[in-house]
Parts: C-alpha cells; structure tokens; sequence
C-alpha cells in the first residue's frame, strides 16, 4: 500500500473478503481521490484445488463504458463469449434487491451482473477465460456508486470454473 499512497498518490477505497470456488479470497481496491484511476488486487489467502487466482500475470482488465447493455449486445453480435451467469444467480438478485422487472430481464438476458449502494448502481459483464487465465470486464457506474461489484465475484469466479471445468 506505501507504494500505491506515496508513488502514485492512490488510496484505498474498498477492502474486502470472500469465499471462492478455490478459497478464500482478499480484495483490495486502491485509486485516485476522483474515481477515474482504479487498481484491483485480489490474493487467495486460503487456496484448495489446482485453479486460484494467485498468478503473477494481470487475471483481468477492466474497460468502463456509458451503456453496458450496447456494449453486451456489439460484443455479442461480434461473437465475443459473454460469461454466462447462472439463473439462480437473478433470482437471488431479485429476492435481494428487488429491481425492475425489466432491468432484471436485460440483466438476465445479457449476462449483465449488477450491485447498488447508497450512492449509485454498478453494472459488469465478463468475457470467457482467454488463454489460460485472462478475462476481459465491461463495467459501468451510475450515480456515485463507489463499490467495485465484489459481491458479485464469488458468483464471476463460480462461473468462470464452471464455464471452464464443467460439473467436474
């Protein structure tokens, strides 16, 4: 953290810890005092099975868009592989924060996960795994939402294993 704080002038804006497929995991987000700069650190501090995150290349970049829903729906006329999310994973959605019926359709359609706070909403969609262990994030912010989704990563990683390894 001294290094992000003294070099780069970041702070911390959110820390948090969750349960994975493979583990536990602590999520670190540090970025500048305007939102605009964000760098995610995740580390798997109790690790079981051979596929964890603790990889010394970058697991995932993240892209911020106006419209999340355009951009899921070019990427996926394109032919990129949107991640697909379990349905189960809408129902909870619907029984947590009860949204719109119709955004929850969109979300559900478009493989869309979404988080709200106090401040804003937060929307993301992910590609496939490329290679052995890349993947590719969309995420948009409305409002002053200053969260960076880690209540849906459990759910992202369960479906990445599952997208990648099956019911095995």
């Amino acid at each position: 953290m001294t290094f992000y704080q003294s070099v780069l002038d970041l702070r911390e804006r959110h820390f948090a810890e969750y349960a994975a497929p493979f583990g536990l995991v602590r999520s670190r987000t540090v970025g500048n005092a305007g939102g605009q700069v964000r760098i995610a650190m995740h580390g798997a501090l109790l690790r079981r099975g051979d596929w964890a995150p603790t990889v010394p290349d970058p697991e995932h970049i993240a892209f911020s868009t106006r419209d999340v829903f355009a951009a899921a729906r070019r990427a996926r006329a394109r032919g990129l592989e949107i991640l697909p999310i379990t349905d189960n994973y809408y129902d909870d959605l619907d029984a947590r924060l009860a949204p719109d019926p119709r955004l929850l359709g969109a979300l559900r359609e478009l493989n869309i996960l979404y988080d709200r706070d106090e401040h804003g909403e937060f929307y993301h969609f992910c590609t496939g795994i490329l290679g052995s262990r890349l993947f590719f994030e969309v995420v948009q912010r409305v409002g002053g939402y200053r969260g960076d989704g880690a209540v849906n990563a459990p759910v992202r990683m369960a479906a990445h294993r599952q997208a990648r390894y099956g019911n095995g």
